[in-house]
């Protein structure tokens, strides 16, 4: 199994990373929530935010030295 498609448990520096993302992802959804108009543009907007938000969670998963990687 390639170590792109496998299972990464961030250590402990990771989770912590992973943690202040998620807080200012959520945060900037929620300032979304708040001054956008609901429409389709809202939509597209959180919609491209949680893909932005997987990636930028992967990319410090997935470069994380001490991360353990099981298959």
């Amino acid at each position: 199994m390639l170590k792109t498609f496998a299972y990464h448990k961030p250590s402990d520096e990771g989770l912590a990373k992973i943690t202040k993302l998620r807080e200012m992802f959520s945060e900037v959804s929620m300032v979304i929530n708040e001054v956008c108009p609901n429409s389709r543009e809202r939509s597209v907007a959180l919609t491209e935010l949680e893909t932005t938000a997987m990636w930028a969670i992967k990319a410090v998963v997935c470069n994380d030295p001490k991360s353990e990687v099981t298959t």
